[in-house]
């Protein structure tokens, strides 16, 4: 017992002591959730500490996972007149954006590989943790797999994705969040408020419709991946 509340202690304090540390640096990549991967992985590779145990002690946090993505409906009801007036360009994105996000990680390990265990769990590799991880099992795939994929493309799209933004000239809010919240569900959309009120709204609600949109048309995509 006294072993499991040591293992949360080690998640929580590494956590904030660098998001205290990361938070005088302005760019992306001072991404505190980043930096605490990068710590905590060789901890359990040279030391004795049991990564199973961590996990199962660990299981509290990912339970918060689920408040914490609704949570996310509060910049978007600040946002809502905004999000009215773009609606139905909204939903054409995010639809679009949802099925190439599934569609084109389906593909590529496809070219890799053909266990179907791994490709559904890259099924749902563009939405939130707990949505990808419940297709994921319905499917046949890992949901462990499944939520660490979601956690890699996330950790990308909140550190590359504002640069890449910037070099590409996307530069209207709206557009910034839609974007975030398309290609990098929860851990972009905390990136998209950074950024911006606006950014944040609209990338709550591209993380919502992603996630609606890919539950709908998983069976589809897992369908057509498995003929090819």
């Amino acid at each position: 017992m006294i072993e499991l509340v040591l293992y949360s202690l080690l998640t929580v304090i590494t956590f904030l002591f660098l998001k205290r540390l990361l938070a005088r640096f302005s760019h992306p990549i001072a991404n505190p959730l980043l930096w605490s991967i990068v710590l905590l992985i060789p901890v359990f590779l040279f030391t004795p500490l049991d990564a199973k145990a961590y996990q199962s002690a660990n299981h509290w946090l990912i339970k918060l996972l689920e408040p914490a993505v609704v949570a996310l409906a509060i910049p978007l009801f600040v946002q809502l007149q905004h999000v009215k007036k773009q609606l139905l360009p909204i939903i054409i994105c995010c639809l679009g954006g949802s099925i190439l996000a599934s569609a084109s990680g389906l593909l590529l390990a496809r070219l890799i590989s053909n266990d179907e265990i791994l490709l559904m769990s890259l099924l749902p590799k563009s939405i939130t943790s707990p949505i990808a991880m419940e297709i994921s099992q319905q499917f046949g795939g890992l949901p462990p797999l499944a939520a660490g994929v979601v956690i890699i493309v996330g950790l990308i799209g909140a550190v590359f994705g504002p640069v890449l933004m910037k070099l590409v000239g996307i530069t209207h809010p709206q557009a910034q969040g839609l974007a975030m919240g398309t290609s990098a569900h929860a851990i972009g959309t905390a990136a998209a408020l950074n950024l911006g009120e606006q950014q944040g709204a609209f990338s709550s609600i591209a993380l919502v419709l992603c996630g609606i949109f890919t539950a709908i048309f998983a069976p589809l995509l897992a369908w057509l991946i498995m003929l090819i």
